[in-house]
């Protein structure tokens, strides 16, 4: 068997399912449940795995949230998040975990760079609990448990629902005389 237990309350404890995976163990086993625990917003649920968009019936908190993959093409997340500021939303989110962190933060600055947006950044974490039954009988159940970072940026057009004194906010790049332009927009683009 592969489950470890101890004194804690739910007799199963963390381990580590790379150690597991390479005694090949694991293809005895399927995932049933996936639970992200400490970070709203960041559920793995059947919503997230679809576009936020009008059709769904969506709250609009819902509709302004770009929550990016480390799968997720860079250029797609920008064209989404450009399409709900030109929609006429004031502000879009950011929404990542784990390795695609360095991704958001990318499509950050890229989306500060095409128009003057406030940029308030979260960073936290959570734990992810994945429980897997096995596909034989006489094993156990296996609970995996593991942090995670996530980051959530949100950029606006104004200071509507903006906190200045937030440790987090960083105000719209200011634009010089003679940087390139644009072309997509028609604005002058701040240079890195």
């Amino acid at each position: 068997t592969i489950v470890l237990f101890n004194a804690a309350p739910s007799h199963l404890i963390t381990s580590t399912l790379s150690d597991i995976f390479l005694a090949g163990k694991m293809d005895k086993y399927r995932l049933v449940e996936e639970k992200v625990i400490g970070a709203p917003g960041f559920d793995r649920s059947s919503a997230d795995a679809k576009p936020a968009n009008t059709s769904t019936g969506g709250t609009m908190e819902d509709i302004c949230v770009v929550r990016i993959t480390p799968q997720a093409k860079p250029r797609s997340c920008i064209t989404t998040a450009m399409n709900i500021l030109e929609s006429g939303s004031n502000h879009v989110e950011l929404r990542a975990m784990g390795k695609a962190i360095n991704k958001a933060v990318t499509i950050a600055e890229i989306l500060k760079r095409k128009m003057p947006l406030h940029q308030i950044t979260t960073l936290s974490s959570c734990e992810i609990v994945n429980v897997y039954e096995p596909l034989e009988e006489g094993l156990d159940t296996v609970v995996n448990q593991h942090y995670v970072s996530c980051l959530t940026i949100t950029l606006s057009r104004d200071l509507t629902g903006i906190d200045v004194n937030d440790k987090g906010y960083q105000p719209p790049l200011e634009i010089q005389p003679g940087q390139p332009v644009d072309y997509n927009t028609g604005k002058i683009v701040a240079a890195s």
